[in-house]
Parts: structure tokens; C-alpha cells; sequence
């Protein structure tokens, strides 16, 4: 029996969230996976869904980011790209195995049906469902499944902000047409309502008939999410990624080390042990990466110190945003990941960041991004225990990364003589706490949100 990951990419969803996750727990048991994809939510979406799902995504928002973020994570030999506000049939594992047999090389969808019984749903339902048949595309609502090995060889979704799921039909019916299972699933009706049935049926054949002239999916996303401007349509659309951001033309570094057991905050292991110390670790982590996907303030990187591929990295980002540290200590590290990402194309500044530092919010880092914006060639975090918290730059300056004594309570200070030896303008921002030391623990306690880390 092959496994299945059953994929869902989610934004704000939880007045459903809940309910749907609970239909699929039966699942669970029958070797399935559940994987969710939160494209950014600034609702209680996460929190709620995570007791309920076998993984949890964290990357940006528009559905093929999503699902091609999820299907990376994914342990299944088939995959099940599923949107939340679609049920499964009862025995929808049994049913895809028996479709798809021991092939490597399949692909297929269920039939459609609405939550509404009404005369017009079933209308609508059953042209779907045989425009489908005929064109041999499958629409997100009717639960697209295929093989993964099927699936890596077409590249995943297409890099689209709209009509996703036609151009990965398009690509998969060139290798083999489709499998059609003719149980249904059941898909809400609730957009439908929201703006009218025969509206929303007219404007949805216009859209495919645009996209089949050759109208650009950009385009055609912004005519499918007219209310939605600036930070809101975009982030559900999935619009040209860096304009979606507040400063497209810088980048954050997020430094994080890999989560072995033993080798993450070590000087906490005497009061919280091994295992306490990697759950911390792992909190903080999450906690900045969080951050970085909901406030939107400029695109980011993962930096790590190994294991590139980590299960737990992949839940934080895509995996095409995590690199290797590379370097004999922090500075030739720092020094080195700043300058090549300098060295990309409309990059202006950059902002180094560590993991263990939950003292961030959304406008202590715009603060730095700002600083830079305005002229300070140099932007500095200071931290309690002497070193610091955040490093900004628009260029790389070796000085600043040699020759220091990391770990140690000089650090900021020695830092800012050797910017002030190169006669460079900086910035200093507010001094924060960082989580090193068992001293450090208590203010822990009075983060707000809560971090949560002790009760996993």
C-alpha cells in the first residue's frame, strides 16, 4: 500500500480550519500524512490546525508556492493537493490506491459535487466535472492526485499567481491522461454565494477563456481579486513576489544552527537538559521565521550551519531559500553569506539576524531596513550581554568580521570601533536580550505572545 500526503495550502481560515482537519483525522490511521501549507496567516489558523496535521509549513503565500513547498516536505509515494474547503470521501485512500495501482507515472481527480443540493450547484458540478472529462484538466476543488515520482518530473506548479492547476493539468495529461474516481468530493459553495452563482460562473469561464488567449496569470489575478488591493489581494494571490514586500531591494539573513540534540544551546543544558534545550532552540527559530513570512517586510533567507535538507528547516521556508554557512567562525561566515547575497542582482542592503533573539517584532526589523534606506551604511542591534542582535549593511566591510572575539561581552563594542576606524555612518538601534545563558530563561515568561516552547 503506497502512502499518501495529503497536501492543503491555507490563509486565514480559521472559522474552518477545525472542522475540516477533523474529517480527515480517519486518515491518519490508514498510512496518510497530512501536510498543511500556511501561506502567511495573521489569524489563529496556525495554532489551531497544528494538533491536527502530521507537518506544518511556513512559506509564502500563493497556492503553487504552497503546495510545491508542501509536496517537497512530503513522505508519500502519492501525493493529494487538497483545498480546505473540499472533503474527501470516506475511503478516498482505498480509492486512489486502487487507481493508481504500482505505476510511478499516474494522475487523476475525483468528481465534484457542492455542499448545496440546490438545482444550480448540481448544474454547475456536473459541467465542471464533464468539462474536465473532456479537456483532461483537472480544477483545484476536484482534488488533484498524482505519484510523486509523476509529479517531480513535470517540476511540481508551475510558478503561477493563478490558473495553477490547468498548467500542471496541461503538463501531466502530455505524459498521461488522467484517471477520473467517480465518488465525489464535496466542496463548499460559499465563494460561489458570497458573490452571486451565475456571476461567478460567467467570470470564471472568462477567466479560462483569457488565460487560453494568452492573458498573463499576473493579469488575470488581479481581475480575480479586484477587492483585495495592496498587501491583501497580493498576499492571497501570490502577485510578483518582492513587490509584495515593504523593501523589495533588501534582504534578511536569518542565521539558525541545525536542531541536534546536544549541540543547540548547550550552556542551558545544565538547568534544561538535552531535550528542553532543543525544543527551545527550535521555539526561537520558529518564532523569527514566523515573523519574517507574516510581516512581509523584505524577502528572507535561511542560513544554516548543516543539513540543508533538515525536515524541521523545511517546515520554516522553501528550500530554495536555505543555505549553507560556510566559513572557520561567525564573522568569516557572516562575512561570506553578505556578500554573496550582495552580489545578487537589485539587492541594496541586507540584515544578518540571529535565531535565539525573541525580542524581534515587525517594526524593530523595519527600523533597521529603514536606517539603511536613509543612508546609514551600517546598522547595529545591540544585545544585554554584550554582543549583538541584528547586523545591517549595503556593503561588506571584512573589517567588521575579523578579528573580534565572538561569544564574548566585546563584541558590540569592538564592532563599532572598527566602524568608526573606517569612518562609516551607522546606526544604533535598542539594546535586546538574546537566550544564552540560564539567566536569560525568566524573561521567557513574560514574552507576549506566549513562545510556548515547554509545553511541546
Amino acid at each position: 500500500m503506497n502512502t499518501l500526503s495529503i497536501i492543503i495550502p491555507v490563509l486565514d481560515e480559521q472559522e474552518c480550519v477545525v472542522d475540516r482537519l477533523t474529517h480527515l483525522q480517519s486518515l491518519r490511521d490508514e498510512n496518510c500524512e497530512i501536510i498543511l501549507v500556511d501561506g502567511g496567516s495573521s489569524d489563529a489558523t496556525v495554532a489551531l490546525a497544528t494538533p491536527l496535521v502530521d507537518k506544518l509549513v511556513k512559506c509564502g503565500s500563493g497556492r503553487a508556492l504552497q503546495m510545491n513547498a508542501g509536496a517537497e516536505l512530503a513522505q508519500g509515494k502519492l501525493l493529494l493537493f487538497l483545498h480546505i474547503d473540499t472533503t474527501l470521501p470516506a475511503n478516498a485512500k482505498v480509492l486512489i490506491d486502487e487507481a493508481i495501482g504500482d505505476s510511478q507515472l499516474k494522475w487523476g481527480r475525483f468528481n465534484l459535487k457542492f455542499d448545496k443540493s440546490s438545482l444550480a450547484f448540481k448544474i454547475i458540478s456536473s459541467n465542471m466535472n464533464k468539462r474536465a472529462t473532456l479537456t483532461r484538466v483537472c480544477t483545484g476543488d476536484q482534488s488533484l492526485f498524482v505519484t510523486k515520482a509523476l509529479f517531480e518530473q513535470v517540476q511540481g506548479f508551475p510558478a503561477l499567481p493563478l490558473m495553477e492547476d490547468v498548467a500542471l493539468s496541461k503538463s501531466l495529461r502530455r505524459i498521461r491522461k488522467p484517471i477520473v474516481i467517480d465518488s465525489f468530493v464535496v466542496t463548499s459553495s460559499r465563494r460561489w454565494e458570497r458573490h452571486g452563482v451565475v456571476r461567478t460562473v460567467v467570470f470564471m469561464w472568462w477567466l479560462r477563456l483569457l488565460f487560453f488567449l494568452g492573458v498573463s496569470p499576473a493579469s488575470l489575478a488581479k481581475l480575480y481579486y479586484p477587492s483585495q488591493s495592496g498587501d491583501a489581494g497580493e498576499k492571497e494571490a501570490g502577485i510578483n513576489a518582492e513587490l509584495r514586500f515593504r523593501h523589495p531591494g533588501s534582504r534578511i539573513l536569518l542565521y539558525a544552527k541545525a536542531p541536534v540534540l546536544g549541540e543547540v544551546k548547550t550552556r542551558l543544558e545544565p538547568v534544561l537538559g538535552e531535550e528542553k534545550s532543543l525544543l527551545l532552540h527550535q521555539a526561537m527559530t520558529s518564532r523569527v521565521a514566523t515573523l519574517l513570512n507574516s510581516s512581509r517586510l523584505a524577502p528572507w533567507q535561511l542560513w544554516v550551519s548543516a543539513d540543508v535538507s533538515n525536515e524541521f528547516f523545511l517546515t520554516l521556508c522553501n528550500k530554495k531559500n536555505i543555505c549553507l554557512q560556510e566559513g572557520e567562525d561567525l564573522g568569516e561566515k557572516m562575512a561570506r553569506s553578505a556578500a554573496l547575497t550582495l552580489e545578487q542582482q537589485g539587492v541594496n542592503s541586507i540584515i544578518i539576524l540571529g535565531s535565539d533573539c525573541p525580542g524581534y517584532d515587525a517594526s524593530y526589523l523595519e527600523n533597521a531596513l529603514e536606517k539603511l534606506a536613509e543612508g546609514s551604511e551600517v546598522v547595529l542591534g545591540p544585545a544585554v550581554d554584550g554582543g549583538y542582535v541584528l547586523i545591517g549593511l549595503r556593503a561588506v566591510y571584512p573589517a567588521l568580521f575579523t578579528g573580534i572575539d565572538w561569544g564574548s561581552s566585546r563584541v558590540f563594542e569592538q564592532t563599532v570601533a572598527r566602524i568608526e576606524a573606517l569612518n562609516l555612518s551607522y546606526s544604533v538601534l535598542e539594546t535586546l536580550w538574546d537566550v544564552d545563558r540560564p539567566e536569560d530563561l525568566p524573561r521567557l515568561e513574560a514574552l507576549n505572545p506566549p513562545l510556548g516552547w515547554d509545553e511541546a
